[in-house]
């Protein structure tokens, strides 16, 4: 009772809410990501911006330290040096000091506090060094080392390289400017002249830019390490998404990366002249702080609208709902068979003409149900008598033919050999007589119907004078499966009276089977006898699907095919019955298709050998 009464108040409440919520919640989402988006454009424009002209100054920055670097490359003593002999001790000291005196330390006045070192190197290893940050010794191994890999990655075309280390630290806080150089009497690159760079002296060119206490700027090379960042502990590490995120040359790309655990919106742009990546980071939250604040503000407002549009949904349905409890309250006796009338409520509204056609609906429906109940019990009764009188009708249908052909044979045999075979026909003819005359409708297991084919097969040895030959493939898990009396011997019968007709040869064979398939359990009786022609079978199977009772043969009577159908069909159900397959000359197959049976386990427990081919 309670349940739909609530049912009906939570219908009116959904409508409600969803006349209020609906229409606040397309404008909350429109404004929210309306505005989200807007904001994010607005922030990626500005990121840009910065960007662009970030890498703008940081092209020029480079580019002034190249500039510089070009009065070098036709320095005399420069290209004398690169030509020296490996053993002029004399002139490789002139030619030094020189070098340093003349062209190195104009530069290095110009630029005390950004250039870090300042060398060239020749190919036999010999270099002239100055260096501001510190004591260099470019004859150690880790000088050589570094020296040796310019010389790889530093192309033989005299384009200028930037690198993000150098030979005064390989941390990554500096970022050196190579480029390969010919001497004065050949066209060959025979050394290289490099200048280094403070990479944290980049800060300046984005002084005054207001990123946020979240957000950073960064710089990472064409391997994704980072050269500079905001946050100097992070120089020197790799890039988190550079690995999965490549930038386009000189044009500005935004995405969403995780970082340390929280959402970042990145801006980047790829510099083709320096071949850095230079990159923007906000966090995602500083974004939609704007945004949340109205989307706080509009919960609040959704929220109090919700509470007072239940409020007055709840006393509306409560209104409707409370003069109707009294027909409800009816209704539910009248379920429970109490056919009691609803007095009127005195309002005389349209709840009231609803409880006197109710009244009326009661009292005509008590009669019918009353008259209905009867007729269907008087129905049932006679349904269940009919067919047990169906079933007990059939199961007595036993053909006596080879009842009178026994006794023939019984009279013949005391006068021409011993009462063995006498003995033996009538002990299978009278279990024959006992298993077929019990009209108990319940099912059989298929152990008791082969046991019985057993008998009626011994019969048929001594009526025909010799033994025949058929198979019993029947596993033991099947045997105590269910079955319905008197089923498979008829098939059996059928098979000696039309297909082996003409007489048993010694190449017929009979052969019972017994299998499952998906919920079928499947007993099949297969022949090689005469067959039948396809006009035939199909006569037949419309014949099994008229579901009639009794089968008239030619004038002969007896339990057939159709009978054997219709009386596994009332034990087991519609869905269930026989199959029949044959070709002329080929043999027939029948098969019995009913319930899978849950024996299965109680049979491989009580059963340890399998059932061999029987003869008789």
């Amino acid at each position: 009772m309670m349940k739909r009464r609530k049912g009906l108040l939570f219908r009116l409440y959904t409508y409600f809410v969803i006349m209020i919520l609906v229409p606040l919640f397309i404008l909350g989402l429109s404004t929210y990501y309306g505005a989200s988006a807007k904001l994010r454009d607005q922030a990626e424009a500005n990121m840009a911006q910065v960007v662009n002209i970030t890498s703008h100054h940081l092209e020029q920055y480079i580019r002034s330290y190249e500039y510089s670097t070009l009065s070098l490359l036709s320095n005399i003593d420069i290209k004398e040096y690169l030509d020296l002999n490996p053993g002029s001790n004399y002139e490789n000291y002139f030619y030094i000091s020189r070098i340093k005196d003349y062209a190195f330390e104009p530069l290095l006045i110009r630029y005390p506090d950004v250039i870090s070192s300042l060398y060239i190197v020749r190919q036999d290893g010999r270099t002239v060094l100055e260096n501001q940050g510190g004591a260099v010794d470019p004859t150690s191994s880790f000088s050589q080392a570094y020296f040796s890999q310019l010389f790889q990655q530093i192309p033989d075309n005299g384009k200028l390289m930037i690198l993000n280390n150098g030979v005064t630290s390989q941390d990554g806080h500096y970022i050196t400017l190579a480029r390969k150089i010919r001497g004065l009497r050949s066209m060959d690159y025979k050394g290289i002249l490099a200048i280094e760079l403070r990479s944290t002296d980049l800060s300046s060119l984005w002084k005054g830019i207001e990123l946020g206490p979240q957000s950073h700027f960064s710089i990472s090379d064409d391997q994704g390490k980072i050269i500079y960042h905001t946050d100097p502990a992070k120089i020197g590490q790799q890039q988190p998404w550079a690995s999965s995120i490549k930038l386009s040359d000189d044009r500005v790309e935004s995405f969403v990366n995780k970082e340390d655990g929280t959402e970042q919106f990145i801006v980047g742009l790829h510099s083709s002249y320096t071949d850095w990546d230079l990159q923007i980071s906000i966090p995602m939250n500083d974004l939609r702080q704007p945004i949340i604040r109205v989307r706080t503000n509009m919960l609040w407002i959704g929220a109090i609208t919700l509470i007072v549009a239940l409020v007055m949904a709840y006393r509306l349905s409560y209104s409707i709902t409370n003069p109707i409890q009294n027909l409800r309250r009816g209704m539910k006796k009248a379920e429970k068979g109490d056919w009691t009338r609803i007095p009127l409520s005195g309002k005389k509204d349209e709840v009231d003409e609803l409880i006197v056609s109710y009244n009326s609906m009661v009292y005509r429906l008590s009669d019918l149900i009353d008259q209905v109940y009867e007729a269907e019990h008087f129905k049932r009764e006679a349904e269940l008598e009919r067919q047990q009188a169906e079933l007990q009708a059939l199961q007595m249908q036993i053909n006596p033919h080879f009842l009178y052909n026994t006794l023939e044979t019984i009279v013949c045999f005391p006068a021409v050999q011993d009462s063995a075979e006498v003995s033996e026909i009538v002990k299978s003819m009278a279990y024959m007589l006992r298993y077929s005359v019990q009209t108990s409708l319940e099912e059989i297991t298929v152990a008791n119907e082969l046991k019985h084919v057993l008998n009626y097969m011994s019969i048929l040895k001594h009526r025909y004078g010799k033994e025949f030959e058929f198979d019993v493939e029947i596993p033991p898990a099947y045997l105590l499966n269910k079955m319905v009396r008197l089923t498979l011997q008829p098939l059996v019968e059928n098979v000696f009276q039309h297909a082996f007709f003409e007489g048993i040869q010694d190449d017929h064979r009979i052969c019972i089977k017994a299998q499952e398939e998906e919920d079928s359990f499947i007993v099949s009786v297969s022949d090689n006898g005469a067959g039948m022609d396809e006009a035939r079978l199909l006569e037949l199977r419309a014949s099994l699907n008229t579901k009639r009772l009794t089968e008239a043969q030619n004038g002969k009577g007896g339990i057939g095919l159709l009978n054997v159908h219709r009386r596994i069909q009332l034990v087991f159900g519609e869905a269930y019955g026989l199959q029949v397959e044959s070709l002329p000359g080929q043999g027939t197959v029948v098969r019995m298709v009913m319930p899978k049976s849950d024996h299965a386990e109680i049979v491989n427990k009580a059963i340890s050998t399998k059932m061999a081919p029987s003869s008789v």
